[in-house]
């Protein structure tokens, strides 16, 4: 979350000082990326807050594997809702071109880079979240529960 909340900084920053230094389509391209990511910083916000919250030292195994499964499940929808921004931004950067609009151009430009990054960050963080999940679910793959006991199989 210090990334995306960092990406997030950067681009308001840059997006607000942009808009007011250009014109035509880069304006709108600074504009939205500025906008966008108020939001990407408010979610980074709260994601970090709920993170601070949680005592996960707490958690048993079963509370521990339905986060990590949770987690990976909302990582592989929001890849889908990136690719989905891209289209977006790539229909209005195409509109813009044939309805010669300025905004719609720098929107478009816009969508496909916060898209792109959204992409890229929600794909690697599954990458690299998802062994954790695979990791807890091969230790319950070993355990076997009986009458007798406790088994573990190597």
């Amino acid at each position: 979350m210090i990334l995306l909340g960092s990406w997030a900084t950067l681009n308001i920053l840059s997006g607000s000082t942009g808009y007011f230094l250009s014109e035509k389509s880069p304006r709108y391209f600074h504009q939205m990326n500025a906008a966008w990511n108020l939001v990407n910083l408010g979610i980074a916000g709260f994601a970090y807050y709920q993170i601070a919250q949680n005592d996960v030292l707490s958690w048993n195994y079963s509370e521990s594997l339905q986060q990590l499964q949770s987690l990976d499940k909302i990582l592989l929808f929001n890849a889908g809702l990136d690719i989905g921004y891209m289209a977006t931004g790539a229909w209005l950067w195409e509109r813009g071109l044939r309805k010669d609009s300025n905004r719609l151009i720098g929107y478009g430009k816009s969508l496909l880079l916060q898209g792109g990054f959204l992409f890229a960050f929600d794909v690697v963080l599954y990458l690299l979240h998802s062994p954790l999940t695979n990791g807890l679910i091969n230790i319950s793959d070993q355990l076997e529960i009986t009458a007798s006991g406790l088994r573990i199989h190597f």
